[in-house]
């Protein structure tokens, strides 16, 4: 028998195996552990004792610059890649979220799970979009599975922060935006690379990431903000939780999907890395599946949604118990 179920992450276990994907918990029981992308919401199992963690190396570079850990017990595993854990078999795929970002392809007693992780299902500066897999069970993120949301193209984004960029450093003001430091912030600092002849300066960790990137052929231009000076025409990008009281001159701007919803900024640019409720549905309906398990943001609102609009058996999984696979 087959099942998968929340057990502190995506566990699905087997006749012969158990595995987790993304636990929330260095404390997991599972030793396992498949690791989807470098952001912190998802790579406590890097962190976990006595566990084998599955993830590309371009993930687990990621996650060493940005928390200075280095991680033991380490498999890597590419896009197009599978990892075979007793009877349970493990592909990697793009997932169009960050560097090196993975969804994944589990097959077990003959049913096919896929699990996107956070993805993003456009192209972007330095990623390519996500693309459907067919399956049986889909567990898919729904961070902003809430109809309604529907984030601009992504070139009138672009065009948008880069006009605010130019207006704010003709006025003299330093134009600073506030970033996930891994993902979002390399898309930026690429943005004012490609258009502008601004100079660009960066959180330490963010410089950190960008080594990573230029390893992989991304080639990214930036200082770190130690080096600052007060230089005209520069462009600062910070970690989207830090203070930037101390940039004297500055214009601060956010870049992420929640600027939809942004108040009290300058600027406010609803640059994502995830797919939007369209998105996220047009996925659904390709993938094909029986059943659909959403996970994370809107989970209840997007279940329904696939429910209602789709036809298809979906409920969040955190309330599904154990769902069978297989007998």
């Amino acid at each position: 028998m087959a099942e998968v179920g929340w057990d502190g992450g995506v566990a699905i276990r087997s006749r012969e195996a158990a595995i987790c994907i993304d636990p929330d918990s260095q404390a997991t029981r599972y030793r396992h552990l498949f690791i989807s992308h470098a952001h912190g919401d998802h790579t406590a199992g890097f962190r976990a004792k006595f566990a084998t963690k599955y993830a590309t190396a371009a993930t687990k570079e990621l996650f060493e610059a940005r928390s200075g850990a280095k991680v033991s017990g380490f498999r890597p595993l590419e896009y197009g890649q599978s990892a075979k854990v007793g009877d349970i078999r493990v592909r990697a795929h793009d997932a169009g979220h960050i560097l090196g970002s993975a969804q994944f392809e589990v097959e077990v007693d003959g049913v096919v799970v896929a699990y996107t992780g956070d993805i993003n299902c456009v192209n972007s500066l330095i990623t390519e979009a996500a693309k459907p897999l067919e399956c049986d069970v889909l567990i898919i993120e729904a961070t902003y599975g809430r109809p309604g949301i529907r984030f601009p193209p992504r070139e009138r984004v672009y065009s948008d922060i880069l006009k605010w960029v130019v207006e704010k450093a003709r006025s003299g003001a330093i134009p600073a935006f506030k970033a996930y430091p891994i993902g979002k912030a390399q898309e930026l600092v690429k943005l004012l690379n490609e258009f502008t002849d601004i100079e660009v300066y960066v959180h330490d960790v963010i410089a950190r990431a960008l080594r990573a990137y230029g390893r992989r052929g991304i080639g990214l231009r930036a200082e770190p903000i130690s080096k600052l000076r007060g230089r005209d025409r520069c462009a600062v990008v910070e970690r989207s939780y830090a203070s930037l009281s101390w940039l004297r001159g500055a214009a601060t701007a956010v870049a992420t999907g929640w600027a939809l919803f942004a108040k009290g900024v300058d600027g406010a640019f609803p640059l994502s890395s995830h797919a939007d409720f369209p998105q996220l549905l047009e996925y659904v309906r390709e993938a094909r599946p029986k059943l659909v398990l959403t996970l994370y943001g809107y989970a209840e609102e997007f279940a329904e949604a696939v429910r209602k609009r789709l036809g298809i058996r979906a409920m969040p999984l955190e309330a599904a118990g154990w769902v069978k696979l297989s007998e």
